[in-house]
């Protein structure tokens, strides 16, 4: 069926709870980027992004009983005290519009969705942004980098889009970019007429800066931000870093390395100094689907459009640009075998200062651990008669002792002559 005809953004309900699911890819992080460093003004024209950090991931994580990483303490499971403190936090907004961002939520599945629309309540508003599924591809392996795998791209390529899916290869990739089915999933949970799906449309660049503005009513260009680098901004790596990146994974394989371990020193460290500290060049190369890969690209992101259009929910841009035909090459693609001097210095450099607690760009001082959260006080006893002589007679007897350790400590350091 024929896509229908993108509508108006217009804003939300006043004091919705936005909740943006992502997915992955599609410009998430540089409005997240933008949001954290506006949070101030963002609450004065009407808006709470909750907390104090970039985004909602361990928030969302909790609720969703969803882990991060593989092996080690960095890889469980946040406890739901993430999720509950976010809650307090929305709760006792009672004026403002609250944003709440992480695509981890795209992951949900049925009960998960339902179990956010139930714990936000009537004035959730859930978005979803969608760039067309071919080209997720590129990007979506590159993530996968990241977080550690060592699949080459044509291997990883041929189980994401074998028909069916092999689901074994990043799981996650299968619950999150399944387009159609995550937006009737989450309109079923919430209703059609709370969900909006936001088309990132290259035709249209502040397409998705402009939906986001309108929908929490903002100033036009506020959630702009020129100044992002490289890392806020997410980009992508050229073909010579992202083998640097898997040869790195593979190498590390088998070695017991626990996700904080590779969170701090790569993620934090070596890749993000890599992605802020420089730009590919023209000379190394950038990857291209396969031709046999394009085309199924586009074949299932025409599925997808025609079955987003039939849930009803509303579309802001047009959703005939998700058919967009993915660029495809015939040419075989060589792995790169070596990469340039500045990419492995910038690999190495970053590393090493997050090594020595710097993080990424050698502060001036070690790096603060992040704040563990105060142990709760034990529960006061009970103001009654027992409690109070209990209460007096460990007083006197704490007092007694002490009185006692002098006196002893006296009679031995005075003696008479």
């Amino acid at each position: 069926m024929t896509s229908p005809a993108p509508t108006a953004a217009g804003p939300l309900p006043p004091q919705a709870r936005l909740l943006h699911i992502g997915l992955p890819k599609t410009g998430t992080t540089a409005l997240q980027s933008t949001a954290r460093a506006r949070r101030e003004d963002l609450l004065e024209l009407g808006v709470r992004y909750p907390g104090g950090g970039l985004n909602h991931r361990e928030a969302v994580s909790a609720l969703m009983g969803r882990r991060w990483g593989w092996i080690g303490p960095g890889a469980a499971v946040p406890p739901i005290r993430h999720w509950n403190r976010l809650l307090r936090e929305v709760e006792q907004e009672t004026d403002r519009r609250v944003w709440i961002s992480h695509e981890f939520a795209s992951e949900s599945d049925d009960k998960t969705a339902a179990r956010f629309v139930e714990a936000l309540g009537g004035r959730i508003h859930v978005v979803v942004t969608l760039r067309p599924f071919g080209a997720m591809l590129i990007s979506s392996w590159q993530q996968y980098l990241k977080g550690g795998t060592s699949h080459t791209f044509e291997h990883w390529l041929r189980a994401v889009l074998a028909e069916p899916p092999r689901r074994a290869v990043t799981p996650s990739f299968h619950l999150r970019n399944d387009q159609s089915e995550v937006v009737r999933r989450w309109a079923t949970a919430a209703g059609k007429d709370h969900v909006t799906v936001v088309v990132v449309d290259k035709a249209a660049p502040t397409q998705l800066t402009d939906a986001f503005e309108s929908m929490l009513e903002l100033p036009a260009g506020f959630l702009v931000d020129s100044s992002l680098g490289g890392l806020q901004g997410n980009r992508s790596f050229s073909a010579e870093e992202a083998e640097l990146m898997r040869q790195v994974n593979l190498a590390i394989k088998g070695q017991a390395v626990e996700w904080g371990e590779y969170e701090r020193l790569l993620r934090e460290g070596g890749i993000a100094r890599l992605l802020e500290s420089r730009t590919p060049g023209p000379e190394e190369q950038r990857l291209v689907l396969p031709a046999w890969a394009a085309r199924r690209a586009t074949r299932r992101g025409q599925r997808y459009v025609s079955e987003i259009a039939d849930t009803g929910v509303r579309v802001i841009g047009d959703l005939g640009a998700l058919t967009e035909p993915a660029v495809g090459t015939d040419e075989p693609q060589r792995r790169p075998t070596q990469v340039g001097i500045d990419i492995a210095t910038q690999m190495v450099v970053g590393t090493l200062s997050a090594g020595l607690g710097r993080g990424a760009f050698f502060a001036e001082a070690p790096l603060p651990p992040p704040p563990r959260p105060a142990p709760a006080p034990a529960p006061a006893l009970a103001a009654s008669p027992a409690a109070q002589t209990i209460k007096d007679f460990r007083t006197r007897e704490l007092a007694g002792e002490v009185v006692a350790r002098v006196r002893r400590r006296v009679k031995r350091t005075v003696r008479p002559r």
